[in-house]
């Protein structure tokens, strides 16, 4: 009880989680002194009050402010509480609204007639006098079935959409898919102003690395949560499930205090994400201009999102080891093991890849198959492993010139290469040919049983042509074959064009 301007008021009404401060409840009656004394009696035990005359000033007063419940009198002017309480119903969300009819009809028919528009109980008033102890405990009783009846139908809105939250990060297998979804979602779901999630990594310090839209709130993104030294070691076994409201006291001691008094919040939850035994993460949520209790349900409901999403976690975590697996599968399929650079099978692929693009494009395509002079003899002379790692440093010194064009070098068989050269007309294609012949032969790997050089050097014939539609790579392939062959014919260690 707390007395206020002289008058005894009694608080200890219900609280209404939806409502801050006491239940609203408007008073509607055409007649001044029970109107007064209704208004009296309902501010007496602490609740807050509208007033209004008649049914046509309700509605609009419940258009304005809905309020948590309704005492109507059933005979007004201008519109009844029959017909106010049946347009009351047909509001969206008014479904449930608490409307208690206080009226001197007592006859079946009235009674009957309240009940089917929608009242939700109804008092008589003999002879225009109240039973004051009556109406408060009916009023408390109604306002605590309207408050449970809202809470059971958010509680099932909220299991609905934990269940469509649940199925859309599990139906991902992308990483940051799956958690840009989670604070999104729970965001909507807790109609709170911000969610984030702060990843544990296992070396390093823990920071916030996806966040909701913020609204206007601090950003937490990349922040790091400063977790104190005597804690550093407890992360696989220390209880991460906090929750502080409007009210708790924090200190700057805690990693969540610190956290709180840092950004101003006035409520923060925090839910570990567990993976097996180790502390992956935290999903956590923020509330800045208000205060926010937490209820147990809703801490249920993301203990359970949690759980979900640490499943989905380790599922997109194996997806990515295998997307990489077989990504490095398909590099070791399309790459030579001994050179290193691109395999024939790669070669094949790019080439038709490069003709068909460049056939739309009415682009230059340019070939250059190059071949080690003498190879065989080579092999005879220094034996197979001097052979393999003459391959290998030949290979590197092509790439080594092609990478500064668009081209690719791939081992094409035995000791030839080919280097596919797109957008590049044939003069260009010389100059590039021409400087892999000098670079090989700076290299002075020994060859002392070449007819043509006491090093080892290149053979190399030149192709050029624009692609189309009715001819075929291995047009390019043929002419460039040929152009080698000149070249070996012409005394080898030179460049011949097609």
């Amino acid at each position: 009880m707390q007395t206020i301007a002289g008058k005894e008021y009694h608080w200890g009404m219900i609280s209404l989680p939806w409502r801050q401060g006491a239940p609203l409840i408007l008073v509607v009656d055409d007649e001044r002194t029970i109107r007064e004394m209704l208004r009296q009696e309902m501010e007496r035990e602490g609740y807050r009050t509208l007033m209004a005359t008649n049914g046509a000033e309700a509605l609009e007063l419940c258009q304005k402010n809905l309020p948590d419940m309704v005492l109507l009198d059933a005979v007004m002017p201008t519109l009844d509480g029959f017909r106010c309480c049946a347009e009351i119903r047909r509001w969206p969300g008014c479904e449930d609204l608490p409307v208690l009819m206080i009226t001197s009809l007592d006859d079946e028919e009235s009674v009957t007639e309240a009940f089917s528009v929608g009242a939700t109980d109804y008092i008589i008033k003999p002879s225009k006098q109240i039973h004051w102890g009556v109406l408060r405990q009916r009023v408390r009783r109604l306002l605590q079935a309207y408050a449970a009846m809202r809470e059971l139908h958010q509680r099932s809105a909220q299991e609905r959409k934990l269940t469509q939250i649940t199925a859309q990060v599990r139906r991902s297998l992308d990483l940051a898919t799956i958690l840009r979804t989670t604070v999104g979602e729970v965001q909507e779901l807790l109609q709170v102003e911000q969610v984030a999630i702060c990843e544990f990594p296992p070396l390093g310090e823990p920071r916030f690395t996806v966040e909701s839209p913020s609204l206007g709130w601090p950003s937490i993104l990349h922040a790091p949560l400063r977790v104190p030294q005597d804690h550093s070691g407890e992360r696989h076994t220390l209880d991460w499930l906090v929750q502080v409201r409007d009210g708790d006291e924090v200190t700057g001691d805690s990693w969540y205090g610190e956290l709180i008094q840092r950004l101003g919040m006035q409520a923060f939850l925090a839910v570990p994400v567990v993976l097996g035994e180790r502390l992956w993460g935290l999903l956590t949520a923020h509330q800045y201009s208000t205060p926010r209790a937490w209820s147990p349900h809703e801490v249920n409901m993301l203990q359970q999102l949690t759980m979900q999403l640490a499943s989905a976690i380790q599922q997109a975590q194996l997806y990515q080891q295998l997307e990489a697996a077989n990504g490095e599968l398909q590099r070791l399929a399309a790459f030579d093991g001994l050179t290193q650079v691109p395999n024939r099978r790669r070669f094949d692929e790019y080439l038709v890849q490069e003709w068909q693009r460049l056939a739309q494009e009415q682009g230059a395509l340019s070939l250059i198959l190059a071949d080690i002079d003498f190879f065989k003899s080579y092999n005879d002379t220094y034996g197979h492993v001097a052979g393999d790692e003459c391959l290998r440093r030949v290979a590197q010194t092509i790439h080594q010139v092609v990478s500064y064009t668009k081209g690719l070098v791939a081992r094409y068989g035995g000791e030839e290469f080919g280097v596919i050269l797109p957008e590049t007309p044939l003069a260009p294609a010389m100059t590039v040919a021409e400087q892999i012949r000098l670079r090989v032969a700076q290299l002075r790997i020994p060859h002392q049983h070449s007819p043509v050089h006491g090093y080892v050097t290149l053979s190399l014939g030149v192709s050029s042509l624009l692609p189309n539609s009715e001819a075929a790579p291995a047009a390019l392939v043929a002419a460039a074959d040929q152009a080698l062959y000149q070249a070996k014919q012409q005394g080898r260690n030179c460049v011949v064009p097609y």
